[in-house]
């Protein structure tokens, strides 16, 4: 299976292979009719490719991921049957004495290797059979013609045909596996970018995210999602850590936690908000049963004793729901409430209201 960046990249390489096909099918097409030469086959072939690459282009456009395999394919074919059977003919008549196979073939050694050049550089390494195929159905052709013919070799143009369809495609293949080499290393770099990027969003005590790996999962959720915040504050932590030490009050941070992993199993996230403080984000959840999800938190986190300190208690304060993008303002609402829980004798659960001074709570 390809790499997500390498199947985006590929999806984004075969879209322009497509368009620039597409055009320059055109641009042919539109020159051999205004200029047109003694052989119709170069005015019908960029015409019909012109017409084909189109419908092909509309129907990857509107689902490019499902179809790409199949698109890769039928462009190698496609193009195969576009070049090589107009190459054959050429050197065909040319072995006939019908013309000099320099003065007739059609100037497209040009476009030839630069979609070569391009299929080799952008396309998966599963494909790259399939340009040496490519390359030997048109080049060895004339490359086969033009050394029987050494009267139309030793010419400007059968210089360029030999050196553009000999060297300059040895060149291509010689430099290839740098090309691989080069991807590789961008794979890597990229891995690397997510990984930093992953250990930046995540708290490195708890393992949980912090602030901004939070703010990047709130991203990532649909438009219609609606949250509600939990604000959970352990209480009395400041004496836990004079009483017990500062490393003794990790390991409690860190239980903590982890406890947090297992109460709810609706959709929802755990971060570190700060200190001894932890952000539980809700999604979509029932109204009628916030009360209760506040307060369920509020007697798993201290219904257990924690190791080296015994019996540690939290206060709870809940948000309204309402869409993700008031997370700033939930968030305040769950700190208020959690001010609340805490000038009330703290170990309880206080969901917010309008009016702070009579919230609805669920006292331990």
């Amino acid at each position: 299976m390809i790499h997500d960046d390498e199947k985006k990249i590929t999806v984004s390489a075969v879209y322009r292979l497509l368009i620039a096909s597409f055009f320059t099918s055109v641009a042919f097409a539109v020159f051999f009719n205004i200029y047109p030469t003694a052989h119709i086959i170069d005015s019908i072939i960029p015409s019909i490719d012109a017409i084909v690459l189109l419908t092909v282009l509309i129907y990857y456009h509107y689902n490019p991921h499902t179809v790409m395999n199949k698109i890769i394919v039928f462009f190698i074919i496609f193009f195969i049957l576009t070049f090589s059977p107009t190459t054959i003919y050429y050197v065909w008549m040319a072995w006939g004495n019908e013309w000099r196979f320099i003065d007739e073939y059609p100037p497209i050694t040009g476009l030839i290797m630069a979609i070569i050049t391009l299929s080799v550089i952008m396309l998966p390494k599963k494909y790259k059979r399939y340009m040496v195929l490519m390359w030997a159905s048109i080049a060895l052709p004339i490359i086969y013609y033009l050394l029987n013919h050494p009267e139309e070799l030793q010419t400007p143009r059968g210089y360029e045909l030999i050196g553009t369809f000999g060297p300059a495609s040895l060149l291509l293949y010689i430099v290839f596996p740098y090309q691989k080499s080069i991807r590789r290393h961008i794979n890597k770099v990229t891995d690397d970018l997510r990984r930093f990027e992953l250990e930046a969003g995540r708290d490195y005590l708890t393992d949980i995210y912090n602030r901004r790996g939070l703010t990047l999962w709130l991203g990532q959720l649909k438009s219609d999602d609606q949250i509600a915040i939990l604000l959970i504050d352990v209480d009395h932590f400041k004496n836990i850590n004079d009483r017990h030490g500062h490393s003794i009050g990790d390991r409690v941070l860190v239980e903590v936690a982890s406890r947090l992993r297992s109460i709810y199993f609706e959709k929802h996230t755990i971060a570190r908000w700060g200190g001894e403080e932890f952000a539980v984000i809700l999604v979509n959840p029932k109204a009628n049963t916030l009360p209760f999800i506040g307060s369920m938190f509020q007697h798993t986190l201290g219904s257990l004793p924690y190791k080296s300190v015994g019996k540690v208690t939290v206060s709870v304060g809940v948000s309204k729901i309402a869409p993700h993008d008031s997370f700033l303002e939930l968030i305040d609402q769950a700190d208020k409430a959690l001010y609340i829980a805490k000038n009330n004798g703290r170990n309880q659960s206080i969901i917010y209201s309008e009016s702070l001074k009579q919230p609805y709570s669920r006292a331990s």
